[in-house]
C-alpha cells in the first residue's frame, strides 16, 4: 500500500515537493500505514517555516487554515470533502529529522518517510527511537524520560492509545507516568477535555477510566470521581459508590451500543425492537468529539457525584442520599464547564444526572399512566431516552449478580412501554399537538398574560395525554371548565 493515497492529500505533498522545503510525513499516519490503516490526518514537518506555507498550500488546494501554535510555529488546513481530513504542517524540532522524531511522545509515533519517497512501493521509514519493533509487539513506550514533563497531556494520550489500540503499557514508561501524574493539571482544559472524550468514547471505558484513576491522573482530571470511593451504600446496592459508578458505566456504554449492543435474550426481547431508533439517537453527533452515546458514559461517570455530599446515615444503619441527583447536576456543570465543554453538552449530562431516579420512581407507581408517561417527557425533553437506557444500567450496576429476573422484566417492560410510546406514537401521549394557543386561553377566560395562562395549557396537554381531549371544541370546553 503506498504511503498517501488521497488525491487530495497527494497534491498537498506535490505542492510541497515543488518548493524544495525538506519535508516529513510523521507521527500517526505512518503508523497506521505500518498497520496497513489509512488515516485522514497527515502530519508533515517542514526544515523552514510552516505557517506561511500552510497557508499557501490551504489557498491553492481550497482547505480552511488554522494556526495551531504561532510559537511552536504549526498550523493546520481542514478540507470539507471527504469529511475530516486534514493536514498539519510544523516547523521542525531541532536540527534535523532525528533530533526532532526524538522529542516525539512515543516510539510508535516517532517514525518518518521523506515525503519525496512517497511514491515508492517500499519507502524507507526513518526509526531511530525504535517504533516499528514496539510495534509489531504490541508496546506503548515513551520516547525519553522527559517526554511526559514536556508535555504531560501525553499521558492521557497514552491512555488513549492504549485504548484504541489494544496496546501494553512498557514498564518504565509506566513508572515515568505515575512519576509525573501530578503534573496532569497544567496542560489548558481544552486540550485535556478532548483526550478525555476520545477515551470515553472507546470501547471498554470503564477499563480505561479505571486506568488513569491506578496511574494516578484521574485525581488531577475528575477529583469528584475519586472522592466517590469509599463511599459506603445500603442495599440492593452490592458496591461502594466509585465501583457502582464505573459499573455503570460499563452497563451504559453496552445498553448503548446498537447496531452492536450486545444484548442478553431478556434485553433483546424488550429492546430489540427499537434497535434502529436506538442507534440513530445515540450515534447522533453533538459535537465534533462527541456523540450521545460518549455522553451518555459521562453522565453514567457523573450521575452519582452528588453522594458524597448529601450522604447521611439513619438510626438503624441505613444509608440515604436525598437530594443527591440535584446536587450532583449542580457539580455535573462545575464539571464540564471547567473542562470547557460545549453550553450544550453541559445542558444534556446536567439533565440526565437530574432526572436518572426518575424510571425507578416510575417502577413504584402501582401503573404508569398516560399522565405520568407524557410528564416524563415533558420534563426530560430531549434526554428522556438517555435517562431510560441509564436507569437500565444503573439497575444491573446497583444490584449486580442479586438482581432478581422478575425485577429486571419489570424495568425492561416499563423502558420497552415508554420507549414505544417516544418511537411509535410519539403524538398520542408524548407530544400532543397543540390544540389551542395562549390567545385562545386568554379570548374565552377574560385573562391577561402570566403564569396562569400557561398552567391551563399544559392542564389540555395533560387531558389530551389521557385521552379526554381529542379535538379543539373539546379543548376550549375542557378549558371554560378547568377555570371554573
Amino acid at each position: 500500500m503506498s504511503l498517501i493515497q488521497n488525491d487530495l492529500l497527494v497534491r498537498v505533498a506535490d505542492l510541497i515537493c515543488e518548493t524544495g522545503t525538506p519535508c516529513y510525513v510523521v507521527g500517526g499516519f505512518v503508523r497506521e500505514w505500518l498497520l496497513q490503516r489509512s488515516s485522514s490526518d497527515l502530519d508533515l514537518v517542514v526544515a523552514g517555516a510552516a505557517i506561511p506555507l500552510a497557508r499557501r498550500i490551504a489557498d491553492r488546494t481550497g482547505g480552511a487554515f488554522y494556526v495551531l501554535d504561532e510559537r511552536m510555529d504549526a498550523a493546520r488546513i481542514v478540507y470539507r470533502r471527504p469529511p475530516g481530513l486534514t493536514v498539519d504542517i510544523a516547523r521542525m524540532r531541532g536540527p534535523d529529522i532525528a533530533a526532532d522524531l526524538g522529542a516525539r511522545d512515543f516510539t510508535i509515533n516517532a517514525m518518518a518517510v521523506d515525503v519525496r519517497h512517497r511514491d515508492e512501493p517500499r519507502p524507507g521509514v526513518l526509526d531511530p527511537c525504535g517504533g516499528q519493533r514496539d510495534l509489531a509487539a504490541g508496546i506503548l513506550r515513551a520516547t525519553s524520560d522527559g517526554a511526559f514533563q514536556s508535555d504531560p497531556l501525553r499521558m492521557m494520550r497514552a491512555v488513549r492509545f492504549i485504548a484504541a489500540l489494544g496496546f501494553r503499557l512498557e514498564s518504565q514508561t509506566e513508572s515515568w507516568m505515575r512519576r509525573d501524574a501530578h503534573l496532569i493539571t497544567g496542560p489548558s482544559p481544552e486540550r485535556v477535555r478532548y483526550e478525555l472524550a476520545l477515551i470515553l468514547a472507546s470501547r471498554g471505558a470503564a477499563a480505561h477510566l479505571r486506568r488513569l484513576d491506578d496511574l494516578g491522573l484521574m485525581r488531577g482530571i475528575l477529583p469528584e470521581v475519586v472522592a466517590l470511593k469509599g463511599v459506603t451504600q445500603s442495599a440492593p446496592h452490592v458496591y461502594d459508590v466509585y465501583e457502582h459508578t464505573l459499573a455503570t458505566v460499563v452497563e451504559a456504554e453496552r445498553l448503548s451500543a446498537f447496531p452492536d449492543a450486545q444484548l442478553g435474550h431478556d434485553e433483546t426481547q424488550f429492546l430489540g425492537p427499537f434497535a434502529a431508533d436506538l442507534a440513530a439517537h445515540f450515534h447522533t453527533a453533538i459535537s465534533e468529539s462527541c456523540t450521545r452515546a460518549m455522553l451518555l458514559k459521562f453522565a453514567g461517570l457523573l450521575h452519582d457525584v452528588g453522594k458524597p455530599q448529601t450522604r447521611t446515615v439513619e438510626p438503624g444503619g441505613r444509608t440515604r442520599f436525598i437530594g443527591h441527583e440535584r446536587v450532583g447536576a449542580d457539580t455535573t456543570v462545575g464539571v464540564l464547564t471547567r473542562l470547557r465543554f460545549t453550553m450544550q453538552e453541559i445542558r444534556l449530562v446536567s439533565a440526565i444526572v437530574t432526572h436518572h431516579m426518575r424510571p425507578g420512581l416510575l417502577l413504584k407507581e402501582p401503573s404508569v399512566t398516560p399522565r405520568a408517561i407524557y410528564r416524563f417527557f415533558r420534563d426530560t425533553g430531549d434526554v428522556g431516552i438517555d435517562v431510560l437506557i441509564l436507569g437500565l444500567a444503573d439497575q444491573l450496576a446497583t444490584r449486580g449478580e442479586t438482581l432478581r429476573r422478575d425485577h429486571w422484566l419489570d424495568y425492561l417492560g416499563l423502558v420497552r412501554g415508554m420507549l414505544d410510546h417516544c418511537f411509535r406514537k410519539p403524538q398520542e401521549v408524548v407530544a400532543p399537538p397543540q390544540l389551542v394557543s395562549g390567545r385562545d386561553a386568554m379570548a374565552v377566560l377574560g385573562l391577561g398574560p402570566g403564569p396562569r395562562v400557561g398552567e391551563l395549557l399544559e392542564a389540555v396537554r395533560e387531558a389530551q395525554a389521557e385521552g379526554q381531549v381529542l379535538t379543539r371544541e373539546q379543548a376550549m370546553n375542557f378549558l371554560r371548565q378547568f377555570s371554573g
